[in-house]
C-alpha cells in the first residue's frame, strides 16, 4: 500500500513540474534562473553603478559589480543605477541585568535604474540579519561585522534579481509590441 502511495506522489510531482514548465514558470535563483539568461546578462553588463558613501556603501557597490557584471562592464553604459543605503541595529534579547543578548542588523536599500535622464525602474529591498551580543567585546564586533557582510550580500542578490525580472519583462514587452 505504501509503495502505491509513493508512486502516486512521484507521479503528481512529475505532472506538476511538467505543468509549471509549460505555463512559463521560470526560477528566480539557480543555474537556469531569470538572471542567468543571456539577454539579461547583456543588459546588466551595460549598467553603471554610482558611487555610494561610507564603507558599507562601497562594499555594496563592489558586491553589485560582481553580481551584475562578473566579466566587467561592457561598452558604454546605457543604464545608471543609483542606490541609497540606510542601516540600523535593533537590540532584541534582554538579559536579567538589562543588557541585550541578541541584535538585528537591518539594511535597507532604495535603488533606481535610469536610462539617460529617465527613471525606468525603482524599488526597495530590506535585509535583516541577526547576531549574538556576547560578553567578549571583540567577539561581538566580529559577529556584527559578519552580519553586515551577510546583509550586504543578500541585498546585492535581491537587487540583482529584481533588475533581472525588470529586464525580462521589458524584453517581453518589446517582443510583444508590433
Amino acid at each position: 500500500m505504501s509503495k502505491r502511495i509513493l508512486l502516486s506522489l512521484i507521479g503528481c510531482a512529475a505532472a506538476l513540474s511538467v505543468s509549471l514548465g509549460g505555463c512559463g514558470f521560470t526560477p528566480l535563483y539557480g543555474e537556469h534562473s531569470v538572471a542567468g539568461g543571456p539577454g539579461v546578462m547583456a543588459e546588466m553588463s551595460h549598467v553603471s553603478i554610482r558611487q555610494l558613501p561610507d564603507r558599507q556603501g562601497m562594499r555594496l557597490r563592489q558586491v553589485l559589480r560582481e553580481q551584475l557584471q562578473p566579466r566587467g562592464q561592457e561598452g558604454i553604459a546605457q543604464y545608471d543605477l543609483d542606490v541609497a543605503l540606510t542601516t540600523r541595529v535593533e537590540e532584541l534579547g534582554v538579559r536579567k541585568d538589562a543588557t541585550a543578548s541578541r541584535a538585528n542588523f537591518i539594511l535597507s536599500a532604495s535603488f533606481y535604474l535610469n536610462e539617460g535622464a529617465q527613471r525606468v525602474y525603482g524599488d526597495r529591498v530590506q535585509t535583516i540579519v541577526s547576531y549574538n551580543i556576547l560578553d567578549d567585546q571583540y567577539a561581538t564586533v566580529a559577529a556584527q561585522a559578519d552580519a553586515e557582510e551577510r546583509a550586504i550580500r543578500e541585498a546585492g542578490q535581491a537587487i540583482k534579481t529584481r533588475l533581472a525580472v525588470y529586464f525580462v519583462k521589458r524584453a517581453k514587452a518589446h517582443a510583444a509590441a508590433p
